[in-house]
């Protein structure tokens, strides 16, 4: 695995390996930078990894969700994301520094982390690097950082839990498309 630091100008992809699984892979075109995987098939507790660390991600609350960020066997939360209606919201690190979450486009799927000013820090294209048949179910993403932002301390973070976020995303709608064809039927 290379730290991220190391890929900044060069391209990175989220890629999914095997189209049933929850486990996601952070490349550029030939190395492995980091993965997040899922500990179920059906929860929400998910674990990142990188070449010096590990963290986890889960959803919690139902009346007042959040996403909490902690390092791997700890307690405290080093960050925790509090979204919106529409799958915006903020991350509040515990240090008080907090980024924007926000879309891109009209569809919702792309999808970037915005500072205090607005400013673009890392952004979240759906796709996959090179289009194929057998990619067409899969979760795939771009991912760019700007060079300015890889120098916070965060940076490798917001890399994490936005993709963590877009995957929630993905299953929430679909569980809300499959809810809804019961419904009809």
């Amino acid at each position: 695995m290379r730290r991220l630091s190391e890929m900044v100008g060069l391209p990175l992809f989220w890629i999914q390996p095997k189209t049933l699984d929850r486990w996601f892979e952070l490349r550029t075109e030939h190395d492995l930078v980091a993965t997040l995987g899922w500990e179920t098939s059906c929860g929400t507790l998910a674990t990142a990894v990188t070449e010096d660390e590990s963290w986890t991600f889960k959803r919690m609350g139902f009346l007042n969700p959040r996403v909490t960020v902690r390092e791997s066997g700890s307690e405290i939360n080093l960050a925790t994301f509090y979204p919106r209606w529409l799958g915006d919201g903020t991350l509040e690190f515990g240090h008080g520094r907090t980024f924007r979450w926000q879309s891109t486009n009209f569809w919702a799927t792309n999808w970037m982390f915005t500072d205090a000013s607005g400013t673009p820090l890392v952004t979240f294209e759906a796709g996959s690097p090179e289009s194929r048949l057998s990619d067409i179910f899969k979760t795939e993403a771009q991912v760019e950082i700007d060079p300015e932002a890889i120098r916070a301390e965060e940076t490798t973070l917001l890399v994490l839990v936005g993709w963590y976020l877009m995957i929630l995303r993905r299953d929430d709608t679909a569980a809300g498309a499959a809810a809804a064809s019961a419904a009809a039927s």
